[in-house]
């Protein structure tokens, strides 16, 4: 990951110009060993996961709207239908085809991804 590498970079080059050290070497290795064991990788790692939840959060927030934005449209589809108005089919193949194609799908990569987590 080339952005959290450059900023990485950039905070252990701020340590060691905070630090007041004289030999580059050992001041090096004492900012290192401030990031704790395992320090740098843990980093990336929990780097990943946070954007990782952050896309799973979005694909439920679309998710969820598109799901209501298709009820809606079905629902409707079908009051206009019922009262003979103009729209009425289009409006009802909009809401069934949000369904089975937006809302359908995200679903059931939500539910496969839970499975195997």
């Amino acid at each position: 990951m080339d952005s959290l590498a450059e900023s990485l970079l950039d905070h252990i080059c701020c340590a060691i110009e905070q630090h007041n050290g004289t030999d580059f070497n050992c001041t090096y290795s004492e900012v290192l060993e401030l990031f704790g064991k395992d320090g740098i990788v843990k980093v990336q790692e929990e780097t990943i996961i946070l954007i990782n939840s952050k896309k799973e959060a979005i694909m439920k927030k679309t998710m969820f709207l598109m799901g209501y934005i298709a009820t809606s449209l079905i629902t409707t589809g079908i009051l206009f239908k019922i009262q003979h108005w103009p729209l009425a089919s289009i409006i009802f193949i909009v809401g069934i085809g949000l369904l089975h194609f937006g809302f359908l799908p995200l679903y059931f990569i939500d539910k496969y991804r839970k499975s195997i987590a």
